[in-house]
């Protein structure tokens, strides 16, 4: 059996609030793209844990770099070398 919602929807409640900023397409592309980098970078730094290698050091380095520059230069976060 059916029952209508009584509730407004969320998300309708939130299109017509307009008190928060609003990010752009090529923003939130920007954002998604420094994660997946971020975890590739951790991926990355765990083969080098298991196996040193300077080619990987030099991808970790290239992809630190990347996604420092797309978080306006916050570096991520690493684990230390073991």
């Amino acid at each position: 059996m059916y029952e209508a919602i009584r509730t407004k929807s969320v998300h309708s409640m939130a299109a017509r609030t307009g008190d928060f900023p609003h990010r752009s397409r090529r923003e939130e592309l920007r954002i998604r793209l420094a994660g997946h980098l971020t975890a590739l970078l951790t991926v990355t730094d765990e083969l080098r844990a298991l196996t040193p290698d300077p080619a990987l050091d030099r991808a970790a380095q290239l992809l630190a770099d990347q996604v420092t520059r797309m978080r306006d230069g916050h570096r991520p976060l690493r684990a230390a070398p073991t």
